[in-house]
Formats: structure tokens, C-alpha cells, sequence
């Protein structure tokens, strides 16, 4: 008799255990994680493109870092888009990078007038952007404006053609 209780008492434990595994299976199997098309299209969507406007696409999940990194370039154009977006579907950095065209001649612009043009760009309040760091440099032979501020839980950075004040290349990421 003894050995029918502990074998019934092993039963019971193992019915249990198998249970709470399963219950926990089924609550953790709804987290929405996205798969790697999900957050291409994400992408995609955020940049306000469909597939057929973009061309050589590169996707891959980083296992090391648990996030999905997408880089497409726009179909006719030079523009390049990178994203970094978690599993769960936060768009973590977004960098859109211009054609660099060379300008000679023109006369440098201001700060003022740079943050000006990088308000008109992005909708932000020249009052935020002044916040941040403007630095004048000297990038790839071209003279640029690098701008750094932070606003809702994010860290911008744009490169501002200091001759045309044409955005060259800009980034946000959570921070």
C-alpha cells in the first residue's frame, strides 16, 4: 500500500508539473514577438515605402543583441534607410542617410540658419534643437553641420550641408 501512495503522490507532482509548464507555455506563446518579415515591413512603413520602391534590401536577426536590423535603399535614388527594431516591435534607431552632393562656392550658413532649415525638415522647434550640440565639420571634403539633441525619449542626430542646408543624413534612437 505504501508503495501506491508514493507512486500516486510521484503521479500527482508529475501531472502538476507537466501543468504549470504547459499553462506557462501558453502565456508566454501570445508575447507578439515579430518575426523578421513583420519588421521589414515595419520598416517599410515608416519610411513610407512599399517593396517595389526600394532595392537592395538587407535583412538579418542579431541573435547577440535580440534585434532585427533592416537596410533598403530607395529605387531611383541614393537614399539610404537602416533600422535597428526590437522584438517586440519598437523601432529602436532609424538612420536615413541623403546623396551627398558636392557644392563649391556658396557661402557657409549660419547655426541659425542651419537649425532653421533642420526645423522646416523635421517639424522640431528651433528651441529644442538649440538645446542640443551644434558642431561645424569638415566631412568627406564637405563642410556640414552635425546637430545633437534629445527629445521624447529619443536622441537625434542630423549632418546639415552647411553650403545648401540640405539634410544629408539623419538618425534617431531610443535612449
Amino acid at each position: 500500500m505504501k508503495i501506491n501512495k508514493k507512486l500516486r503522490a510521484a503521479l500527482v507532482t508529475v501531472l502538476t508539473l507537466t501543468l504549470i509548464f504547459t499553462m506557462s507555455g501558453f502565456a508566454f506563446a501570445g508575447t507578439g514577438d515579430l518575426t523578421l518579415s513583420e519588421a521589414y515591413d515595419k520598416a517599410l512603413k515608416d519610411a513610407g515605402l512599399t517593396k517595389s520602391d526600394v532595392k537592395r534590401v538587407e535583412k538579418e536577426f542579431d541573435r547577440e543583441d535580440q534585434i532585427f536590423e533592416i537596410e533598403f535603399t530607395r529605387k531611383g535614388t541614393k537614399i539610404e534607410y537602416d533600422y535597428e527594431i526590437s522584438k517586440s516591435g519598437k523601432i529602436l534607431e532609424k538612420s536615413v542617410d541623403y546623396n551627398r552632393a558636392r557644392v563649391k562656392g556658396k557661402k557657409k550658413l549660419t547655426k541659425s540658419q542651419a537649425v532653421a532649415k533642420l526645423a522646416k525638415f523635421s517639424g522640431i522647434k528651433k528651441s529644442v534643437i538649440n538645446e542640443g550640440k551644434i558642431r561645424l565639420e569638415k566631412d568627406d571634403g564637405q563642410w556640414q553641420y552635425e546637430i545633437k539633441f534629445k527629445k521624447g525619449g529619443y536622441r537625434y542626430e542630423y549632418d546639415v550641408h552647411a553650403r545648401t542646408g540640405k539634410i544629408l543624413e539623419y538618425s534617431r534612437k531610443a535612449v
